[in-house]
């Protein structure tokens, strides 16, 4: 029993910190290209953005803001687990990207800082491929051993 609780404990906390770092990738994307360049990403954070520019309400506040519906009915719908997780990937995304929006940006050229900035947002979801794989091959070795 203690050797499962220690697994789970360090399961939990190796989600968490992936989903940190997926979310710090994808706010230097949004923050330090996207935003100070008026280029809006899809979904939530793009409503967001929106939203920065017409009533100058910070990106980060914004997305916690908007979330609240999709956090409830996730929590009732989908499970704690999910909405926990949820929550941890959202306010950490808003935390990030309130954050990297007082530096300067990298560019000023829209153009680039599109393709710089869609690049980093891919790239955080080749992150979160590469743990989901990665958790699922810790479940199947669990399995077998």
């Amino acid at each position: 029993m203690q050797g499962n609780e220690k697994y789970n404990i360090r399961r939990i906390f190796l989600e968490s910190l992936g989903t940190m770092i997926g979310s710090f990738i994808m706010a230097s994307g949004v923050a330090l290209f996207l935003l100070p360049n008026q280029l809006s990403s899809g979904g939530i954070s793009g409503i967001a953005t929106i939203t920065y520019y017409l009533f100058h309400i910070p990106m980060g506040t914004m997305i916690l803001i908007l979330n609240i519906p999709l956090f409830l009915t996730s929590f009732y719908k989908i499970g704690k687990s999910f909405f926990i997780k949820s929550m941890i990937g959202t306010i950490s995304l808003s935390v990030f990207i309130d954050l990297l929006d007082k530096l300067e940006p990298l560019t000023q050229d829209r153009f680039l800082a599109c393709i710089y900035g869609g690049g980093i947002i891919g790239l955080r979801n080749s992150t979160n491929l590469k743990n989901e794989c990665f958790n699922r091959r810790i479940r199947l070795n669990g399995l077998f051993s």
